[in-house]
């Protein structure tokens, strides 16, 4: 066991908002990693080998594993209707992959934005 795990959960943490403020230049798709990030924690409780402790537990976990299944399956068909049906195009999603800092940092994502 970890002395303190809030203080290992911190710098996790601090790592991962690093990285999403990384990809916050151009040409690193956030959206990408956000989805990427969802799709791994959630097939990660299906996937990866676990310890009961009694039947209801581990009742308990083949729920869990159930319900996380389903939320990949969701996740997973909501991107395929998003991106091949009915696709999104709401502006703030944009600056996800790109904050234009300057007027001219993102014009290849064409994101109609003035920088005072």
């Amino acid at each position: 066991m970890l002395e303190k795990p809030w203080k290992a959960f911190l710098k996790l943490l601090g790592i991962v908002l690093f990285l999403f403020l990384c990809g916050m230049l151009p040409w690193i798709d956030n959206i990408a990693h956000i989805f990427g990030f969802l799709s791994g924690l959630l097939l990660s409780f299906s996937f990866l080998p676990y310890v009961t402790f009694g039947s209801f537990d581990q009742i308990r976990k083949r729920v869990l594993i159930i319900f996380s299944l389903l939320g990949f399956l969701g996740l997973f068909s909501s991107l395929i209707v998003w991106f091949y049906f009915y696709p999104i195009h709401w502006h703030w999603l944009e600056h996800l992959t790109c904050l234009p800092f300057t007027s001219k940092f993102c014009e290849k994502y064409d994101i109609d934005h003035l920088v005072h």
